[in-house]
């Protein structure tokens, strides 16, 4: 196991902290532990408390395989999924995507937003039924944000209509209904005047709220135009009351656009590409919340108040951006994208970092861009206490979006016809020999 653990101040215990890690070797037996070279982590975390370093030559504990068990292909809810007419990169069409959850007995649940409903199969992928629809009366949607399973029910969010919905677990049947006013005018003052964003539910009562320095401006020439700029999200917990109950939780920052005026139009991306920044946030089961500047390899784990407790680091040499590469995730006749990538300044690097989830076990998965010719995603699954337990890597159309009960469900994008699906694969670890370690 090559694992650091940075607890206190970098520059004043660098002896004390190899003592003690010395000590700890040869209390626990960790015999291929070594030590993390200084000049390996960036300056700006040399400060940072409670920071665990993954080694570049950790070895895995186990060896990690996954069986395709499941795909939910029952065309009376999938027929009107996301359908991939135009570009073929990673999580292409997640505007439709609204969420998965997984109860119990093992009912899936998965959030469409343009359907305005939640889909339910159960474990063996049949259709039962569909939640909710178009409307503003009880048990309608104007628009799914996010689904969360908690104490016995599904609740949804509606972030058009400011609205929480339950539903039971048992008779799938409405039990209630909540406002939730995070609309209103925060109740910080220097949260005054910037536009806010309801990100996800952390509970029936709280939800993760960002903050924007400023929206987003596409007015090509004039003074407030600012996607060539670096935007910045400030992220808090916010209860349905709309009052704010947290210290700032992190502020990152905000997607990134790449631009190009290609005769005489202005042309930008919409949505988040692959190899861009984008901030990201995911909340564990038990309202653990993970951020992080996918630019950087750097995860930081929050309590449910929001306060800081470790981060995660993993160094890496960051893939290049070839733009034959990125040109080649979109289709021929994608006009509009094809200009785009072929014209627009480019970053040099792809993020370090594509996509991070939590499990039914308090592990941590991270998924990195390695060096590669195709698009794929090299996953790091990580201890709490930093413990490499295994890597993989998959496609990059291959989007984990919740693991429980020893499976992993993901989104997919069907090469041959473009649809996406939710497939269920069964996680199967082996432990690694301490000589193969």
């Amino acid at each position: 196991m090559t694992v650091h653990k940075i607890s206190l101040n970098w520059r004043t215990v660098k002896f004390l902290r190899m003592a003690y890690l010395l000590l700890t070797v040869q209390m626990f037996g960790f015999t291929s532990c070594t030590f993390q070279d200084e000049e390996s982590i960036p300056e700006n975390l040399e400060d940072l408390h409670n920071l665990i370093v993954i080694q570049k030559n950790s070895s895995p504990q186990s060896s990690i395989k996954f069986i395709r068990d499941l795909v939910i292909d029952d065309k009376n809810a999938t027929a009107n999924w996301y359908t991939d007419t135009s570009s073929g990169f990673a999580f292409a069409g997640a505007d439709w995507f609204a969420g998965l959850e997984i109860d119990d007995t093992g009912k899936i649940f998965v959030g469409n937003r343009f359907e305005k409903v939640i889909h339910v199969f159960d474990s063996t992928g049949k259709y039962l039924q569909k939640l909710g629809g178009e409307g503003r009366g009880p048990g309608e949607f104007n628009g799914i944000l996010d689904i969360k399973i908690q104490s016995g029910q599904l609740l949804a969010f509606d972030s058009f209509q400011f609205r929480t919905t339950f539903f039971s677990l048992d008779s799938l049947d409405l039990t209630e209904v909540r406002n939730v006013y995070t609309n209103r005018t925060p109740d910080r003052e220097e949260l005054r005047g910037r536009p806010s964003h309801p990100v996800s539910l952390i509970s029936d009562d709280l939800l993760i709220v960002g903050y924007l320095n400023e929206m987003r401006n596409a007015n090509y020439g004039t003074e407030k135009y600012n996607l060539d700029q670096e935007r910045s999200v400030r992220y808090y917990i916010v209860d349905r009351e709309g009052k704010i109950r947290s210290e700032m939780i992190e502020e990152l920052k905000d997607l990134e656009n790449i631009t190009a005026v290609v005769d005489g139009n202005h042309l930008f991306n919409i949505d988040a590409l692959p190899f861009l920044q984008q901030p990201m946030i995911t909340i564990s089961n038990d309202g653990y919340i993970y951020t992080a500047n996918s630019e950087d390899p750097l995860i930081k784990k929050h309590n449910v108040n929001g306060d800081y407790i470790k981060a995660f680091y993993i160094p890496m040499e960051k893939k290049t951006i070839d733009r034959d590469e990125i040109t080649n995730l979109f289709a021929e006749d994608d006009e509009v994208n094809s200009n785009l990538l072929l014209h627009a300044e480019l970053p040099e690097k792809w993020p370090a970092l594509s996509d991070m989830v939590t499990d039914d076990e308090n592990r941590l998965w991270a998924a990195t861009n390695p060096k590669s010719e195709k698009l794929i995603h090299e996953w790091w699954v990580l201890q709490d206490t930093g413990e490499l337990i295994a890597t993989f890597r998959w496609p990059g159309n291959r989007s984990i979006e919740k693991i429980k009960g020893g499976y992993v469900y993901t989104r997919e994008t069907d090469k041959a016809s473009g649809l996406q699906q939710i497939v269920r694969y069964r996680i199967e670890m082996e432990k690694n020999s301490k000589e193969a370690q």
